[in-house]
């Protein structure tokens, strides 16, 4: 997971389907993406769509191994 979102700036085709294979829906919504680990509303988490922070992706991917795993 840290290795997929590190460096992370904007969703594209290959993490998407990355995360897809992993288990998480992601819905496309508003500012952020919503990211669902197999439909369980216990693990929601969010990415941001065009993140300002250089750490934004590392610190999203703490969240998630923190929350799922």
């Amino acid at each position: 997971m840290k290795e997929l979102l590190k460096g992370y700036k904007n969703l594209t085709g290959a993490m998407r389907q990355e995360l897809q294979d992993l288990g998480f829906e992601i819905s496309d919504g508003g500012k952020h993406y919503k990211v669902t680990y197999r439909g369980d509303s216990r693990y929601v988490m969010t990415l941001g769509k065009t993140p300002s922070d250089n750490r934004s992706g590392s610190n999203s991917a703490s969240q998630i191994i923190k929350k799922v795993y």
